[in-house]
């Protein structure tokens, strides 16, 4: 049994299962604790189908080595999301995550319904399949076909202290910290998914899995550099000159049309497909292909930061013109003056 793939099971299924678990207590403490268990308990069951359905397919129809590879791409940009949202938290470009607010939000709705019943039922279904769903996804990706008892490993033992802590406080779980959760996450997600696609596409990684540890703190150490980054944007000289302020419009414009999530991914993707090419063409440097590949997802991230630095930069005040030397006044003038 994996220890790393457990650890990161249980970190990434524990922040889906508190969403879920805000969802099931707001509806429980609005609406009565039938209708919550009722909704948990139909979603809990239909998870289990949906995995159920998935296994016999993958196992029956579609080769393992493409599944692998396929699950490594999804892994990949499903990370890539959490750390790009973190970036942005961590640099206060975006709010953060509050789970109270959700929780008095949910409640407020379901208590002015007139439909509470159902509604109440369907809220708690939702909540608890959606945020599943994707703790589903993160079992199977992590688990890579072959520590898939690993990963549920970890996402039961997230499970189960989740609904424990449920069961005993009766309350959203504020204190856990959820939005520094959500960062290491996207950071582990993003070094599973990059080994994954890495191993689909023919890289050669240093001493197998332990290059995820090497993988991870180069995703750390750039992520956190972006950050700061973010936070300290060098201040923008101002100018006078007109045109120069209008072609720069015209160019920020047309960046914000490809930088985004979309072109995060769309980047990642190009980047994928870049070093596969190059492991298939270029004999004996697998390992080399490792390396650029972990380069290319940080120039991705880079990338997709774009407009948020933008945004960061022009929130600082201009620095002033210095005035031509020419024009400066010297000591003894000044002093007539």
């Amino acid at each position: 049994m994996s220890v790393l793939v457990v650890v990161s099971s249980f970190l990434a299924s524990g922040v889906e299962w508190v969403e879920a678990l805000t969802i099931v207590l707001a509806v429980g403490l609005a609406r009565g604790w039938r209708s919550a268990l009722a909704g948990t308990g139909a979603a809990l069951v239909s998870l289990l189908a949906l995995v159920a359905i998935f296994g016999v397919a993958v196992g029956g129809v579609v080769s393992l080595s493409l599944v692998r590879t396929l699950v490594g791409v999804f892994l990949l940009l499903f990370g890539l999301k959490w750390l790009h949202r973190a970036i942005l938290r961590a640099a206060g470009l975006k709010a953060l995550h509050d789970e109270e607010l959700a929780f008095q939000e949910t409640r407020v709705e379901l208590e002015r319904a007139a439909t509470a019943r159902w509604l109440a039922l369907g809220t708690a279904f939702n909540g608890v399949f959606l945020e599943g769903l994707e703790v589903v996804f993160i079992v199977v990706a992590l688990g890579g076909l072959n520590s898939v008892p690993s990963a549920a490993a970890g996402a039961l033992g997230a499970l189960l202290a989740v609904a424990g802590a449920g069961v005993g406080l009766r309350r959203p779980l504020t204190r856990v910290p959820e939005n520094a959760l959500k960062y290491t996450v996207g950071i582990m997600l993003t070094t599973f998914g990059t080994f994954f696609v890495g191993e689909g596409v023919g890289v050669r990684w240093w001493r197998d899995d332990v290059s995820l540890l090497p993988i991870m703190a180069a995703y750390a150490v750039a992520s956190l550099l972006m950050v700061q980054a973010l936070r300290r944007p060098p201040a923008l000289a101002a100018t006078r000159a007109g045109a120069w302020r209008a072609l720069r419009a015209v160019a920020a414009e047309v960046w914000g049309l490809f930088v985004g999530d979309g072109p995060l991914a769309v980047a990642c993707l190009a980047v994928v497909a870049a070093v596969a090419l190059f492991a298939d063409r270029v004999a004996g440097q697998r390992e080399l292909a490792g390396v650029l590949l972990v380069g290319g997802v940080v120039l991705a991230v880079a990338i997709g930061l774009g407009g948020a630095f933008r945004t960061a930069v022009a929130r600082r005040p201009a620095e002033p013109i210095a005035e031509p030397a020419e024009t400066a006044l010297s000591p003894e003038v000044a002093a007539v003056e």
